[in-house]
């Protein structure tokens, strides 16, 4: 499935099939996506250059999912599996992760302020983990 310039309002319940063994079988480019999306398999997907805010992500599998550039400021993922996903250049303000999988998840150069994690604010713990740690050695 590729999507370019498009706009989406609902997915409920989907998955996006592989053909021919292709792992880059989703990619989701220059678009507006405003849906809640539950119980959705979205696993090996690439979202660029999207505007993904607001929205809501329940129960969906985005494990290796790759975001660059992409707009998830407020965006909510509970119950999740986001393990191994890559976030690049990604504006996560005011995001909310509740009970998700982020085993192996990379964030890069990724605007954090007000994201949280379990109701944690994370710029504040790696605020406090800066001014906390000690180098060993």
């Amino acid at each position: 499935m590729t999507l370019n310039n498009e706009k989406i309002e609902r997915i409920t319940d989907c998955t996006i099939d592989r053909k021919d063994g292709n792992i880059e079988f989703a990619e989701m480019k220059n678009s507006r996506f405003c849906a809640v999306v539950s119980e959705c398999d979205f696993s090996g997907s690439e979202f660029g250059r999207t505007n993904l805010r607001g929205n809501s992500f329940v129960c969906s599998d985005m494990r290796g999912d790759y975001f660059e550039e992409v707009n998830l400021s407020g965006a909510g993922f509970e119950r999740s599996d986001i393990g191994g996903a890559g976030f690049t250049d990604v504006n996560l303000h005011g995001a909310a992760f509740d009970c998700c999988d982020l085993s192996g998840a990379e964030f890069t150069d990724c605007r954090i302020d007000g994201m949280k994690i379990k109701g944690y604010d994370i710029s504040e713990l790696i605020e406090f983990y800066k001014n906390n740690h000690k180098e060993n050695g």
